[in-house]
């Protein structure tokens, strides 16, 4: 029996060895969308909305460096997934506190 849980995320493919181009191409597609989705939220809360937009780029940039210059193997993988997760929990966030910010009464 082998010791590999393929229900792990540790354990998977993309992770253990990891396709720089297929990371860098889904991080895009989540900044592309949360940068949309921000966008379209800065005249209602600007300064977050800016926020927001500024850790989908730096975060977005940090998955190109990793994948242009990162070590190969599945130490770049753990990092891929790490940044990707913490994009996407950023955006979520960040949505959330925009969303709260829209509803609040003023005054």
């Amino acid at each position: 029996m082998s010791d590999v849980d393929p229900t792990r995320v540790t354990h998977q493919d993309a992770v253990r060895r990891p396709t720089p181009r297929v990371w860098v191409v889904a991080s895009g597609l989540l900044a592309l969308v949360a940068v949309v989705l921000f966008a379209f939220s800065i005249p209602v809360v600007a300064a977050w909305a800016w926020i927001g937009i500024a850790f989908q780029v730096a975060i977005f940039a940090a998955i190109a460096v990793n994948g242009l210059t990162g070590r190969r193997g599945s130490y770049q993988g753990y990092i891929f997934a790490v940044l990707m997760c913490v994009q996407a929990a950023v955006a979520l966030l960040v949505m959330v506190v925009i969303a709260v910010a829209a509803w609040a009464p003023l005054g």
